[in-house]
């Protein structure tokens, strides 16, 4: 059964998501300028739509495969957020990612 306490803890739990992605962004900016590139890539190679799920995966490839560099911890829940980041950051390819109803979409991307 739903009450407005319980909405009240979902929406405090949603502000605790936003937080989260927000403070992972800022200390791995690697992450979200591979994000980018990446989607730039299939993009450039004529894809009208993509997963962003997809991207994320290859930048884990990247961060801890091909580069033999430091792997970066990246949490599945952020893909939604990066997507939405990337569609307001770059208006023009907005619909580029598929997006289904997610926290992520009252996320502030400044």
């Amino acid at each position: 059964m739903s009450t407005d306490n319980d909405d009240e803890v979902l929406t405090q739990s949603d502000l605790f998501e936003d937080r989260r992605f927000a403070q992972y962004d800022l200390l791995n900016p690697e992450i979200w300028n591979l994000f980018v590139r990446f989607t730039f890539d299939a993009i450039n190679a004529g894809h009208r739509n993509y997963s962003a799920d997809a991207v994320l995966h290859r930048v884990r490839w990247e961060t801890s495969v091909a580069s033999k560099g430091a792997e970066f911890k990246c949490n599945n829940n952020w893909t939604a957020f990066y997507a939405r980041k990337f569609h307001k950051l770059y208006p023009q390819h907005k619909g580029f990612f598929r997006l289904r109803v997610s926290k992520a979409d009252e996320m502030r991307h400044d």
